[in-house]
């Protein structure tokens, strides 16, 4: 079966028999060895591991015992996140251990039937939009071999978008989903904090029970349909809470684009955009405008600008430094220490900022906005992440680009990422971010699918590909 299916088709043909768990699985496999090995995406694959689950699928579905919704699917594992029997990494030999339990995400995946064919690279510390690492080398992007395929999730991205694996987790502090589903033209959604839990993710203590505060993960997919199913395998309460506590996210607001509120969202003092990017963007809304949606401007933000961006790279950092060891606290610069004393101001300023967004929505049902600031950069000859790269005219540090993640992520909203296609100059792909209200992940979802089903936006394959 061609690999590059969506899951959606995939589990039609494992429910009608036209194809076998196994085959499917082995199909993927033939396909991270041979020319998936190019794109350097995969760090560990575990073989036997796989054909067993998947075995298992098989004789599940022969019985006719009853089946979780994703069974069946093969899908690949963000390297930080940690998966029963393989080795976890956020790109530092030092810290690297060998997971003996699944992180709730994924547990959450293959309790739903997935099975899971190895892990994914992503650059040191999660800290870099390109996945490269003295440990396991630079992860590139299908579309162009000399450009990443975005960070941290790189080694993510580009194995879904090569179809190495269905679907694959992405952890999002500072556009670590977002900005490698834009780079590689493929849907994905951040989900609003809380409605996913990010434990068993490095770089926190192995074991540790404290969620993060800031950060997120969620499924990159080839559709929208993908990404609702994995979000919905994903969505719930966890450890100690998940006792009493229980996650009743609201349906969607719309069922049809005819009507749709939707606000664009496309200037920003501290955060510019390339020109190609706001064309594809204003293009997309322009596309939801025919079909019956009313457009109009994001007027007032509820957050931008300087001083909220620099409220959300202190909680960042915050969020960074309780994963640090003795050692990388000696080494660390005064920011970090900053930010560990300022930290409760800084979330009860969070707080404010969904406060002021929650009023927003009450006039929209979702903000349409850039996912990244440019389309994906190219790496150094050395095969490294370069220091500076250009943004509409200007000069600017690589870690910039994906200022427009921080800035959305500040009052913690669900985000879900539409791929536009090929830019009309570089034609490489392009992505957008639609903002719903906090825990309504479910219409940004919605708006997604019923886009795609319209055909204003969708996943193309890789050339070459």
């Amino acid at each position: 079966m061609d690999t590059l299916l969506d899951g959606t088709t995939m589990l039609a043909a494992l429910a009608a028999g036209e194809v076998s768990a196994e085959e499917l699985t082995r199909a993927h496999l033939d396909r991270i060895a041979g020319p998936g090995a190019a794109l350097n995406a995969l760090v560990a694959v575990d073989t036997d591991a796989a054909l067993a689950a998947a075995r298992t699928v098989d004789a599940d579905r022969a019985a006719g015992r009853p089946l979780g919704p994703l069974a069946g699917l093969p899908i690949t594992v963000k390297d930080s996140v940690d998966a029963r029997g393989l080795p976890s990494s956020h790109g530092r030999p030092d810290d690297r251990r060998l997971a003996t339990t699944d992180a709730p995400a994924v547990r959450r995946l293959r309790q739903a039937g997935c099975v899971v064919l190895g892990k994914t690279n992503v650059p040191v510390w999660l800290a870099s939009m390109h996945s490269e690492n003295a440990l396991f080398g630079a992860t590139v992007n299908p579309w162009d071999t000399t450009r990443s395929s975005g960070g941290s999730s790189g080694g993510s991205s580009a194995a879904v978008a090569a179809g190495l694996g269905v679907a694959d987790l992405g952890s999002d502090l500072a556009g670590s989903l977002r900005v490698p589903a834009a780079w590689c033209g493929l849907f994905g959604h951040r989900p609003s904090n809380g409605a996913v839990s990010k434990l068993g993710n490095l770089p926190w203590p192995d074991g540790g029970l404290l969620e993060p505060m800031v950060s997120a993960i969620g499924p990159f997919a080839r559709s929208a349909a993908d990404t609702a199913l994995f979000s919905e395998a994903l969505f719930g309460a966890e450890g100690i809470e998940a006792v009493g506590w229980q996650l009743r996210l609201p349906p969607a607001r719309v069922s049809s684009l005819t009507g749709l509120r939707i606000a664009v969202w496309l200037d920003d003092p501290a955060a510019p955009v390339d020109p190609e990017v706001a064309t594809a963007v204003r293009g997309f809304a322009d596309r939801l405008a025919d079909a019956g949606a009313q457009v109009a401007e994001l007027v007032h933000p509820p957050v931008g600008g300087p001083g909220d961006l620099q409220l959300y790279l202190r909680l960042q950092s915050a969020e960074i430094v309780h994963g640090f060891t003795a050692d990388d606290l000696a080494a660390a610069d005064d920011r970090y220490h900053q930010s560990v004393w300022a930290a409760l101001r800084d979330l009860e300023a969070q707080r404010a900022a969904t406060a002021r967004w929650a009023e927003t929505f009450t006039g929209v049902d979702v903000v349409l906005c850039p996912a990244v600031s440019r389309v994906a950069t190219t790496y150094t000859p050395a095969m490294t992440a370069p220091e500076t790269v250009e943004v509409d005219g200007r000069e600017v540090p690589i870690d910039s680009v994906c200022d427009w993640a921080r800035l959305s992520s500040l009052g913690r909203l669900p985000a879900t990422v539409v791929p536009l296609g090929p830019g009309e100059v570089s034609g490489l792909p392009v992505g957008a971010q639609l903002l719903g209200a906090y825990l309504e992940d479910r219409t940004p979802l919605a708006i997604a699918r019923l886009a795609e089903e319209a055909g204003l936006v969708g996943f193309r394959r890789p050339p070459g590909w």
